[in-house]
């Protein structure tokens, strides 16, 4: 297996030199830079480059990841939305420090976050349900605990909401719009000589600013 592994490329058509950040001239908040580097992703073709994994850590301590969609960023935070019964809702609800990861190997790109998270409220809650889809918030309806029997009868049950709702779905009681305020964001950017581009921010608690600092590859 490690043989095998090792004969898959990586950086394939990363350029060591194009689309390099700005070592000398970063912005001075990161989070405006995450949207761009989400939109650039996209113009070269990456799909889906919205979607970031983002890790929980229950009460005992036991992480646990998943891949979702980011829904929003503003200048303090980055937003989703989830069940608050979910796996990663209960996680928050007992410890709110989160972590985050968007991954462009088109590009060569990522970028890590580390925060807390927080629930948003019932109106933003609400607000953020209203603008989704309707197969979206139909499939939000079937969301509860315990096991499902099969996969016939989650089809079933969305066919039977299909029906009892039309084009106005109600947003479920649990549906909770969260925000990440980030603490630390790194850009990392991939060079094909394997000297990698590291840049850091810290957010400065003292000064309500960011530190920002480049790391060795």
């Amino acid at each position: 297996m490690r043989d095998r592994l090792r004969t898959i490329p990586v950086f394939v058509g990363v350029d060591a030199t194009a689309g390099r950040f700005e070592d000398d001239g970063p912005a001075d908040n990161p989070l405006p830079a995450i949207g761009e580097w989400i939109f650039a992703a996209a113009a070269a073709g990456q799909l889906e480059p919205h979607a970031m994994s983002l890790c929980t850590v229950d009460a005992s301590g036991v992480p646990s990841s998943r891949v979702l969609i980011v829904k929003d960023i503003d200048d303090e935070h980055l937003y989703f939305a989830t069940p608050s019964d979910s796996r990663k809702g209960l996680d928050i609800a007992a410890n709110p420090h989160v972590s985050a990861h968007f991954h462009w190997p088109l590009v060569g790109r990522q970028i890590r976050i580390v925060g807390t998270a927080a629930d948003q409220g019932r109106a933003a809650s609400e607000d953020d349900f209203a603008e989704r889809g309707r197969g979206s918030r139909l499939a939000a309806h079937l969301h509860r605990p315990g096991p499902l029997p099969d996969r016939r009868t989650a089809l079933a049950e969305f066919d039977r909401l299909g029906s009892r709702y039309g084009d106005e779905v109600p947003c479920p009681p649990t549906w909770t719009l969260y925000a990440i305020t980030p603490a630390e964001v790194e850009f990392w950017e991939a060079s094909a000589d394997r000297v990698h581009h590291r840049l850091v921010y810290r957010r400065d608690t003292r000064h309500a600013a960011w530190r920002r600092e480049l790391l060795w590859p």
